[in-house]
């Protein structure tokens, strides 16, 4: 073999190693993307199931925004204008009268009866109510609309008839557990004095009762059963626990955070507060109770 031989093998032997190393790379690369796009399915789901499993154990989510480069603001454009400086002429003060002069008489004392009922006005602060199921507004509802979240694949979006003469809109991470078409036309117990919170980006007014067994992998819908159909907005109230429920729930006084762990379903799917059961104002022969868990916890 002379030398150009030589050089002309030598040549195509290296054009083959960089025609290996470029298809061994382009493989590698497709590997990486691969990867990469089960990774993020993988963080998705754990992200949903997360959020499910918060929503199940009554942990309100909240809406973080996103923030632009738009919403972005200096100092100076947050300050607010300085107005022009007005000079006021300094009012004549004239010497008083005799008669101004006189004191006046003092206002009569308010006498300590009377007062409103209910827990406005003149009833006792929240801080000095018991904190008990008596504060929950726990009512009667019939869901007339339901749909998917648009961006929370776990979540339904219901408009529910309470009785209000309007619908209210309430979120419930029940996709997992509860098909569509079950949801809808669904009269169950939902609580209405929650404060109103955004959930991906949609406001939830309310949350519907349900109960799930320890390890949340069943969660249903309380259900009312008896002879006579129940009435929509009819309250839930437990006897030995009398008292109207507060206007809304003030999160820093953690009232539903207390009274939650003693709101289950008993060893025969009764709904209890402490061992009592749940009733009806409007309907004493009806009871309430889940489809299928015992001995669980209600949320």
């Amino acid at each position: 073999m002379n030398s150009q031989q030589l050089i002309d093998s030598v040549s195509n032997k290296l054009k083959l190693l960089a025609n290996a190393d470029q298809s061994a790379i382009k493989h590698a690369e497709n590997e990486y993307v691969k990867k990469n796009a089960q990774l993020k399915e993988e963080i998705s789901a754990l992200k949903a199931k997360l959020v499910n499993l918060e929503l199940i154990g009554g942990r309100i989510q909240y809406f973080v925004p996103s923030v632009t480069e738009s919403s972005v603001h200096t100092n100076e454009e947050l300050a607010p204008e300085t107005p022009n400086p007005v000079v006021h002429a300094k009012p004549t003060v004239s010497a008083p009268t005799a008669a101004e002069k006189q004191p006046k008489p003092a206002p009569p004392q308010k006498s300590g009866g009377g007062g409103g009922g209910g827990r406005k006005g003149g009833a006792a602060p929240a801080g000095d109510l018991p904190v008990d199921v008596s504060r929950l507004d726990l009512r009667v509802g019939k869901i007339v609309e339901v749909e998917r979240h648009p961006d929370a694949d776990s979540l339904y979006i219901e408009k529910v008839d309470l009785g209000e003469g309007h619908l209210r809109t309430i979120i419930s991470g029940l996709v997992n557990f509860v098909p569509i078409e079950k949801m809808q036309g669904l009269v169950g117990i939902f609580m209405c004095n929650l404060k109103p919170v955004k959930m991906r980006g949609i406001e939830s007014q309310g949350m519907l009762m349900c109960a799930s067994n320890d390890e949340h992998t069943v969660v249903e819908p309380l259900v009312i059963e008896g002879p006579n159909p129940p009435e929509l907005g009819d309250r839930v109230f437990v006897e030995s626990y009398p008292g109207e429920p507060d206007g809304q729930l003030n999160p820093k006084k953690k009232v539903w955070e207390t009274v939650k762990p003693d709101m289950r379903v008993d060893a025969s799917n009764f709904a209890t507060y402490k061992g009592a059961q749940w009733k009806l104002r409007n309907n004493p022969g009806a009871v309430i109770k889940s489809p299928s868990v015992v001995n669980a916890q209600i949320s």
